[in-house]
């Protein structure tokens, strides 16, 4: 094994080791995971799969090259848009702005309040989101084929 691959490997887990560790407080303080949290557990758990297949990359074991993880071809606001439809897509539920300055304080993100609006309102546009509610209420969802979720 490289130091560089045991280093990505030992990342992904003490993120998840620590991701785990605030959970279990969660629950024991509460009874239950609220909504954020679980989101953010679960981008926690995203890049720490991301930190091993780069460790694969590194050691030859994966067929996957970094290009194709993030291409060069698109742009930080493409690939930041394709990230925030795969977690929504991965997820499901209601998102507003600030469930996804939540997902992007955990994942290391742009978490401007601005950002996030001018995102959703994009993937809206695009077809993919059905938005809902007056503004100062306004979340999204994921639009079916034949209409909103």
């Amino acid at each position: 094994m490289s130091a560089r691959a045991d280093a990505f490997r030992e990342a992904a887990d003490l993120i998840e080791q620590a991701q785990a560790s605030e959970e279990a407080e969660e629950k024991e303080r509460h009874g239950f995971l609220d909504h954020e949290t679980g989101l953010q557990g679960a981008a926690v758990r995203d890049k720490a799969a991301y930190l091993r297949r780069l460790a694969d990359e590194v050691e030859g074991k994966s067929s996957r090259t970094a290009a194709d993880a993030t291409p060069d071809k698109l742009t930080a606001r493409e690939h930041r848009l394709a990230q925030l439809l795969d977690t929504i897509r991965t997820h499901g539920g209601k998102w507003s702005s600030s469930s996804v300055q939540q997902i992007r304080r955990a994942t290391g993100g742009p978490v401007q309040r601005g950002t996030a609006d001018r995102d959703l309102i994009e993937l809206t546009r695009r077809g993919h989101l059905a938005q809902h509610g007056a503004a100062d209420g306004r979340y999204y969802t994921l639009k079916r084929k034949g209409g909103p979720r």
